[in-house]
Formats: C-alpha cells, sequence, structure tokens
C-alpha cells in the first residue's frame, strides 16, 4: 500500500511539472482500452482525451512509430505533436495479477473488518476453489469486493462470494475454506533424552488451531527452560508442563558436600544423600563423620546447606 502512494505520488509529482509543446512521451501507461492523444502529449490541453490508438491486451506491452503517433495527434487538431527524435514508443496497458494471496488477504480483511475483536496477527485464512489468477482492472481502487461471509468461529469453517473486477468486467466466485485463529506452542526441536536439561536450542515455537490448545500446552519457554525431561520426548511434540520437572542435582545415595553455617563461619564436610533433590529442596544427608542424619537445602550439584536448612524449618514450624 505504501509502495502504491510513492508510486502515485512519483506520478503525480512528474505531471506538475512544466513540458515543453509537442513533447512525446517515450513509454506510456493506461488502464483502459484506448490511448488518447493525452497518453502521448502531457501538453495536449484540450486535444487530451481524443483516442488514438487501441491498447495492448491487459498485463501487455507494445510498441507504436513515433511518426505514426504524430501524424495521427495532428490529424485529430494537436499541431504541435512531433517525434520528439523518438523513433518508437512503448506502450503499456497496466493490469493487477488477482491470485491465491490476493483473495486470501481480501476475505482476511473482512474477517478482521467485521470481528474487531480478533487479533491480525494470530488469523490464519486458506481458500478452496479458486483455480488460475485473474486479471483486475488497474483502474480501480478496490479490484476484489468481499460478500455473503458466513464463517463458524470454532470450526473454522466459512464460503464467501469474491466479486473481481476484471478488464473484461466483473467476474463473481464462490468460495469455501477455513479461517483459523492460531497460537503459538512449544514444540521439541529434536529428540530430548530423559533428564535432559533443557535450552532454548532445544524447543521451538509451532503455530496451532486456538480450539486445539489445552491449558497444559507450554505457550512461554521460560516455563521449560532450565527444567529436567521428566520422560524422553519426541521432535515436533508439543510439550507439557507434565513432561518437566526441576533438575536433580542431588541423587539418593551420592556423596555430597555438607555446608554448615553458624555463627558467621562456614563448615564443610562430607555427607550421603538419602534421597534425590532439586534446587531448594529438603533432604535428609547422613554425615558420614558424626554418623548423624541432618536436613538440608540442595544448593547446586552434590552440594547441601545445613545451617540455612535448620532456620527454614524453625520458620515453618512458627507458622504451623
Amino acid at each position: 500500500m505504501f509502495a502504491k502512494f510513492l508510486l502515485a505520488a512519483a506520478l503525480a509529482a512528474a505531471s506538475a511539472l512544466p513540458a515543453l509543446a509537442g513533447t512525446l512521451r517515450s513509454e506510456v501507461a493506461v488502464t483502459g482500452p484506448i490511448v488518447t492523444v493525452g497518453d502521448f502529449y502531457p501538453d495536449a490541453g484540450a486535444h487530451a482525451g481524443t483516442p488514438l490508438f487501441r491498447a495492448p491486451d491487459a498485463g501487455t506491452r507494445g510498441t507504436v512509430p513515433a511518426h505514426m503517433v504524430a501524424e495521427r495527434a495532428r490529424e485529430a487538431g494537436y499541431t504541435a505533436a512531433g517525434t520528439d527524435g523518438l523513433r518508437q514508443v512503448v506502450v503499456e496497458r497496466l493490469a493487477i495479477t488477482v491470485g491465491e494471496h490476493e483473495m486470501t488477504q481480501a476475505v482476511r480483511d473482512a474477517l478482521l473488518d467485521r470481528e474487531p475483536d480478533l487479533e491480525a496477527e494470530t488469523l490464519d485464512v486458506s481458500l478452496i476453489g479458486f483455480r488460475g489468477p485473474l486479471l483486475a482492472d488497474a483502474g480501480r481502487v478496490e479490484p476484489i469486493s468481499v460478500a455473503d461471509l458466513a464463517w463458524d468461529r470454532y470450526s473454522g469453517r466459512l464460503s464467501t462470494t469474491l466479486r473481481i473486477r476484471t478488464v473484461e468486467g466483473t467476474t463473481t466466485l464462490r468460495l469455501t475454506g477455513v479461517a483459523r485463529e492460531m497460537i503459538e506452542v512449544y514444540v521439541a526441536a529434536r529428540p530430548i533424552e530423559r533428564g535432559t536439561i533443557i535450552t532454548a536450542s532445544d524447543i521451538e515455537p509451532q503455530r496451532v488451531p486456538g480450539n486445539r490448545r489445552t491449558a497444559r500446552q507450554i505457550t512461554d519457554p521460560a516455563q521449560v527452560i532450565g527444567q529436567s525431561a521428566r520422560q524422553a520426548l519426541q521432535a515436533g511434540r508439543p510439550l507439557r508442563s507434565a513432561d518437566f520437572e526441576p533438575p536433580v542435582l542431588v541423587r539418593r545415595g551420592a556423596k555430597v558436600t555438607l555446608v554448615y553455617q553458624a555463627a558467621g563461619m562456614t563448615l564443610t564436610t562430607v555427607g550421603q544423600a538419602m534421597s534425590n533433590g532439586a534446587a531448594g529442596d529438603v533432604i535428609d544427608v547422613l554425615n558420614l563423620q558424626s554418623r548423624r542424619t541432618v536436613s538440608g537445602i540442595v544448593r547446586a550439584r552434590d552440594q547441601v546447606e545445613v545451617g540455612f536448612a535448620r532456620q527454614r524449618l524453625a520458620q515453618l514450624q512458627e507458622t504451623n
């Protein structure tokens, strides 16, 4: 649309420039079936609307000898007509190619106009029943009009009548199709093994119809990045919250570093985990030196902090 505006502005600016009497254009572009004196000579004045030649077929171009243009223009009364040193003039009849993309866009725009709560970026439209492009009249501002548009929002099914203003007249098409509100969910970008810590490269977005989305499907990558795969996942499969869990940093039976925080001091010793634990989990650990079982908070891989665990447990007991 913006490109068409710039083109129109450029043509208007060019036509506003002063022209010498009898100046012949080397290239002429028309939208109708007739080429007039004014199309060839911008300064033709009262003779501008006088027909001189039939235009080529829509969407094509041809050439005409410059001396023939000048002769016919003079015969039509524009005596200042000359060749301006040209041997021939290129004449093009403009036309707009209307294909599947243009028709789909017209239906999409009509739906957005009719349903103000629809979001343009989520609407996906496909049409059935259109065969081959048509040449629309380039002189029309809106070569396609949409009528009788029926749409079932839940199923997505639609039917509509399109009227295309072609160079031969108006062509009416009855089409059906589907218009769906799409959303992005995340899928596995590649096969993911159980226990894998998910990174951004492991997942990718995929557009799916909104009415097929379930509440457990992942729509925000932050929900899974840094989490651990609870089971093996196939590539392309929509991801669910149940597929993931916090990564296990401490394994049952593994040796861990016990970190004691007390009176501003930090002491460490070796312990043995009594259960699995993710970051922030409170687990029991056997102090291998004292042979006592203590509770601590999993802070990092094979590291359990004890001093804060006691404080946290005390706070929990006070609030209960």
